[in-house]
């Protein structure tokens, strides 16, 4: 044996306070054999030591505590995490319903429009999430159903009414933003069609197909003009 008991590394505190006030010096050698105070010190500085470490321990596992204003909602910090993925989905389904509606008025607008139904075409790819999403809770289930190819990998669904158009576009149905060109009916008597001037355009069927192996979601809208007349000729003006 050396004849001295080595001393705790300094960062522990360099002395310590017995029941009886004696002093111990952590950073000098202890006299071997120590003294029945410096054993005593001792001893207490190590449950020191354990309290201290224990509450340490204790503020590590114990979530801190935000401090919100009165009257001020939940912080982002503290947002519970249905709360924040519901935020996220209905922003995703904002985003994919803006492209779609933007992609149709495009689509849309290069057409010729003389008193006939048009069928424009958008596709865009969504995983099976995602098309849940922006598709799962509007319109009318075609395939698969139960009695509909039940089985099908090949989603359809229908879109033909103004309130479930506005189910799936949401704040994004902006139906007076569609506009085209109308044009007259050209024959070897007049020559070629003319263009007339731009005219309201109205949606009439939507028909999505998504496709579960491919992600490809296919949609065919019908489309025309709003003031079509069943007598072959526009009696919007």
């Amino acid at each position: 044996m050396s004849g001295i008991i080595p001393s705790p590394p300094p960062k522990l505190g360099k002395r310590a306070r017995g029941s009886d006030s004696i002093n111990v010096d952590y950073t000098k050698p202890i006299p071997y054999p120590p003294s029945v105070e410096a054993v005593e010190a001792m001893r207490l500085r190590i449950l020191q030591l354990e309290n201290e470490l224990r509450a340490v321990k204790k503020q590590k596992t114990t979530p801190a505590q935000q401090t919100t204003l009165p009257g001020a909602g939940p912080s982002k910090a503290t947002a519970a995490p249905a709360e924040r993925d519901a935020k996220a989905d209905a922003k995703l389904v904002k985003s994919r319903t803006k492209s779609l509606f933007d992609q149709i008025k495009k689509a849309a607008k290069a057409e010729k429009y003389h008193n006939v139904d048009r069928v424009v075409k958008v596709e865009e790819h969504f995983s099976q999430g995602d098309f849940d999403l922006v598709f799962g809770s509007s319109g009318r289930l075609v395939q698969p159903t139960a009695a509909n190819k039940p089985t099908s990998k090949v989603w359809i669904k229908k879109y033909s009414t103004d309130e479930e158009l506005q189910a799936l576009f949401g704040a994004n149905w902006k139906p007076d933003q569609l506009k085209g060109d109308q044009w007259s009916v050209g024959n070897i008597f007049v020559g070629k069609g003319q263009k007339l001037g731009q005219v309201q355009l109205k949606i009439y069927d939507i028909e999505v197909q998504w496709s579960q192996n491919t992600g490809k979601a296919v949609l065919k809208v019908d489309i025309s003009e709003e003031h079509r007349s069943d007598y072959g000729f526009y009696d919007g003006w």
